[in-house]
C-alpha cells in the first residue's frame, strides 16, 4: 500500500512539474548555446544524470538524498530518483553552465550545470527543489539569476509540505 501511495505521489508531482514549466524558465542572460541539445539517457540519482554524449551532469544548486550512501540509500533517495527519472529520462535538454561563479567540472569529473528540459525549457534543478526532493544547496556556488528561483521553489515546497518537507513522509 505504501508503494502505491508513493507511486501516486510521484505521478502527481510529475504532472504538477509539467504544469510548472513556466515557473522556472531560463534566466534571460544565459551564457549557453541553446542550439546544442542532448538527451537524458540515465538517471543515477536525484541530482546526477547521464546525457547521450556520455557526459555525466551534476545538477547545480541541489543535493538530493544519496542512492549509494555507504552502500545503502538515504531516506527519500529512491523517491527523489524516481521524480528525476519521471521528468527527465529520454527527454531532450540543453545545459546552462555555472562557470560565471564556479567550476564547470566537479572533483568526480561531472559537468556542473543547470539542465533545461525541452520543449518547455523548465529548469530540472529548480523543479526538483519545488517538488520537495532537495533543499536549495549552494555547495557549488549558484548564479544569482538562478538563486532567487531556487529560494522561491524551496519556500513553495516547504509551505506545501512536499517531499522531504512532508512531516509524514518516511520515505523508504
Amino acid at each position: 500500500m505504501k508503494k502505491l501511495i508513493t507511486t501516486l505521489m510521484i505521478s502527481t508531482l510529475f504532472f504538477s512539474a509539467c504544469d510548472r514549466g513556466a515557473a522556472s524558465p531560463p534566466p534571460s542572460n544565459n551564457s549557453t548555446d541553446e542550439t546544442i541539445t542532448y538527451r537524458v539517457i540515465d538517471v543515477y540519482d536525484g541530482d546526477t544524470i547521464e546525457l547521450d554524449d556520455g557526459q555525466t551532469v551534476r545538477l547545480v544548486g541541489i543535493n538530493t538524498p544519496e542512492m549509494n550512501y555507504g552502500g545503502t540509500p538515504e531516506p527519500c533517495a529512491q523517491e527523489a530518483t524516481d521524480y528525476t527519472t519521471a521528468v527527465s529520462l529520454y527527454k531532450d535538454c540543453y545545459l546552462v553552465y555555472n562557470t560565471s561563479v564556479g567550476d564547470s567540472i566537479d572533483p568526480y569529473d561531472r559537468t556542473l550545470a543547470f539542465v533545461h528540459i525541452l520543449p518547455d525549457s523548465f529548469c530540472l534543478n529548480i523543479e526538483i527543489v519545488r517538488a520537495g526532493w532537495s533543499e536549495d544547496w549552494d555547495y557549488y556556488p549558484v548564479r544569482s539569476d538562478y538563486e532567487v528561483l531556487f529560494e522561491e521553489a524551496e519556500a513553495e515546497a516547504i509551505a506545501a509540505g512536499r517531499g522531504i518537507w512532508d512531516p509524514g513522509e518516511n520515505c523508504d
